[in-house]
């Protein structure tokens, strides 16, 4: 949408030349680039519209120029702070300045530093802070508040200085070559021109700069002939054009502006053939520089100023009806585009064309004209000329060193008061140190001796623990020592009721006797093995682990515990969907398996089916037995885990529970770096699951798919 839109609002406004394609397509891989970045700058985009923008103002479309930025500008989503700086820029420097409105122009560059008001946005754009304050500097010079523009310009020399970089400073002697000039100081001119010329190598070489620097080689011709240095213009005239020449092969797009300067120049040497009395050369440069630069969108005011030249020259060679003729046009060029200046050498013109031909009633009044507004712009730049702008630069500095003194004397008053405060508080805590100190005193016996008790207590309470701790292990000893030695008697008991319900013909009262015999015998042995099993403190160093694998171990354990679940009629289905490995004690992870398949049998009503299921996910086992029992009740899904849990329950045949294995398993699969947990929905069955990683090794055993026991 945003390419679409950018497409439609720029080829609205100019359907012509590739620019626009590029501008697209250049603006479109910024905002894919960096959609991410909030607030980024997309400076090739902004200076790209700026340069277009500018190109429509040579031409004179400078409406057009405005409603082509503004609508190419506002397609950015989200302008950084840098192109912000940019769009101001080019109001206040480029549009406004070239619509005589310096006013609009001043505010404009005072928004750049409002947006720059935190020292941390000043440091990261301070080229950008610099080059507005040169600009702000301009605009105050157009409105002759020369002493405001010269502190602009001393702000941005300061700020180009300590950056430490020549191009920023060569803005400063620019301006300081264009005062030096207007105030007919040709000789500072020449040199400020040179150095700007020489630093502005520095800067990056864009058009901008290209245009910049051809500028100071015509300026400094410029300068040598207003200094009656003929030879010395020309030479500067002629590096001009060479400069022209060669660095303007790079850029082939702005054969228009290349061809205004060129026109410039040879308006410039022209006068100098006309010092030295080639007349000839002088009105064929002449003539070729008003062709070129009298074309809309080229330098009106300078093909102007040319006309007057050619003007002059034919009154010398009386050509009259020439001169006559180059009146008319510049007085039809001055009705479309004024210029003071233009002006003046027009009534300067006429007055001497008129005196030749014999008319002086309008040789007079020319004179009076040309007199009239010769005095007014005199008037104007009386202030500029009398103005010594090295003494208001030296004042200038000694105001800001005067300043900085000032504040560092603050500063230093800030500093003592500090010192002074610290002092003091220094003193206060001496004090509190030395009250503290000797009330430590008095308390360090009565902490000694408080600090032997405790550590008496803490040796006997050592002790205690201690002896705790091997309490516990006798009484775990003992324990197993007694289940071990119950086991024994309680498994022949078993043995001999199966043997006597097998072979003996009891009476059915005699047979009930012998059946509770064997139960209570077989719920004695479930409950020492697990008395044995329990451990209570798995640790995963105590793990005898070894590659497992989980498809036989589980087909084993279900094939061993078929019989509990034929004597409730149930069927065990065992679906493995993968072949997994693990790494871990066989035989734990054995005792795990028989505790989630017996819990299911037991709480599973008769007739009942139980799912066994092992699958592989993201490289970890997964098994799962599910049930359809009677499930578990909320409040007792918080205690499942608990060792010793007082959340037991009899099975669907009123199995006996003794709330152990839950406990074990968990502590089991814990130790294996695995988990356990359940899904249950009362009267309809429980799910258990068992998360383990599996192994690298592959069983070579073929998978099956299903089994039912």
């Amino acid at each position: 949408m945003i390419k679409f839109y950018l497409f439609i609002s720029i080829l609205m406004i100019n359907r012509r030349g590739n620019f626009i394609l590029a501008a697209l397509s250049l603006f479109c891989l910024c905002s894919c680039g960096n959609s991410d970045l909030k607030k980024a700058d997309h400076t090739a985009y902004v200076d790209m519209i700026r340069e277009q923008a500018k190109r429509m103002m040579d031409k004179g479309e400078k409406e057009k120029a405005l409603a082509f930025f503004d609508s190419a500008y506002q397609v950015i989503d989200d302008p950084g702070i840098g192109d912000e700086i940019r769009k101001y820029s080019f109001k206040g420097q480029d549009y406004y300045p070239k619509t005589r409105d310096n006013y609009k122009g001043i505010a404009w560059l005072d928004s750049i530093f409002l947006i720059l008001s935190t020292e941390e946005l000043n440091k990261k754009y301070i080229r950008e802070y610099s080059t507005a304050l040169f600009q702000k500097g301009d605009l105050l010079f157009n409105i002759k508040r020369y002493n405001d523009a010269y502190q602009f310009y001393y702000r941005g020399k300061i700020i180009a200085q300590t950056i430490m970089d020549p191009c920023a400073v060569s803005e400063y002697t620019y301006r300081l070559g264009m005062v030096s000039y207007k105030q007919a100081k040709y000789s500072e001119a020449i040199n400020n021109f040179k150095q700007c010329f020489e630093d502005a190598a520095y800067c990056i070489k864009d058009f901008r700069n290209f245009a910049s620097r051809q500028e100071l080689l015509a300026n400094i011709a410029l300068s040598y002939s207003k200094y009656n240095m003929t030879d010395s213009s020309l030479n500067y005239s002629n590096k001009a054009l060479a400069f022209l020449r060669e660095e303007g092969k790079k850029f082939p797009d702005r054969k228009d502006y290349i061809e205004m300067a060129q026109a410039v120049v040879y308006g410039n040497q022209a006068g100098e053939y006309y010092k030295k009395g080639d007349t000839l050369s002088a009105e064929k440069l002449l003539k070729r520089s008003i062709a070129t630069n009298r074309k809309k969108g080229f330098d009106i005011p300078d093909s102007q100023i040319s006309m007057i030249k050619l003007g002059e020259l034919y009154i010398e060679k009386r050509r009259f009806n020439e001169t006559h003729e180059i009146t008319e046009q510049l007085r039809a060029s001055l009705d479309s585009s004024d210029n003071l200046y233009a002006e003046i050498g027009l009534n300067k013109l006429n007055w001497k064309y008129y005196d030749k031909i014999g008319k002086p009633e309008l040789a007079y009044i020319s004179l009076q004209q040309y007199m009239f507004l010769k005095d007014s712009l005199d008037r104007e730049n009386k202030k500029l000329v009398s103005a010594d702008v090295n003494r208001e630069f030296q004042s200038i500095e000694q105001q800001y060193n005067y300043t900085l003194l000032s504040k560092e004397n603050d500063l230093k008053k800030n500093y003592l008061y500090v010192t002074l405060l610290f002092s003091l508080m220094a003193l206060a805590i001496l004090l509190l140190l030395l009250q503290n100190w000797k009330s430590s005193k008095l308390n360090v016996a009565a902490l000694t001796n408080l600090n032997k008790q405790i550590t008496f207590q803490n040796k006997q309470l050592e002790q205690t623990l201690d002896d705790l701790r091997q309490s516990n292990k006798d009484k775990d000893r003992i324990l197993k020592v007694v289940a071990h030695d119950l086991r024994n008697p309680l498994g022949a008991i078993s043995s001999i009721s199966s043997l006597l319900l097998e072979e003996v013909d009891f009476s059915e009262e005699h047979m009930e006797f012998a059946k509770l015999m064997k139960t209570s015998s077989l719920h004695s042995i479930e409950m020492i093995n697990d008395l044995l099993a329990a451990n209570f403190n798995y640790r995963p160093e105590e793990m005898k682990k070894d590659v497992v694998d989980m498809r036989v171990l589980l087909h084993e354990c279900v094939e061993q515990l078929k019989f509990k679940a034929d004597e409730k009629d149930q069927k065990v289905n065992l679906e493995i969907g993968a072949d997994v490995l693990v790494l871990a004690d066989k035989e734990k992870i054995w005792r795990v398996l028989s505790n989630l398949i017996v819990n299911a049998i037991k709480f599973s009503r008769p007739g009942s089916a139980i799912y066994v299921k092992l699958v592989e996910r993201d490289h970890k086992m997964e098994l799962s037995v599910e049930d359809q029992g009677i499930g578990i009740p909320d409040e007792l899904k918080d205690k499942i885990f608990d060792a010793f849990t007082d959340a037991k329950r009899r099975g669907t045949s009123g199995e006996q529970p003794f709330g152990l294995g839950l406990s074990i398993s968990k502590q089991i699969i814990e130790a294996h770096g695995g988990k356990i947990w359940f899904e249950s929905d009362m009267d309809k069955g429980t799910t258990f699951y068992v998360e383990l990683p599996a192994a690298e090794e592959k069983s070579a055993f073929a998978i099956s798919s299903s089994l039912t026991i």
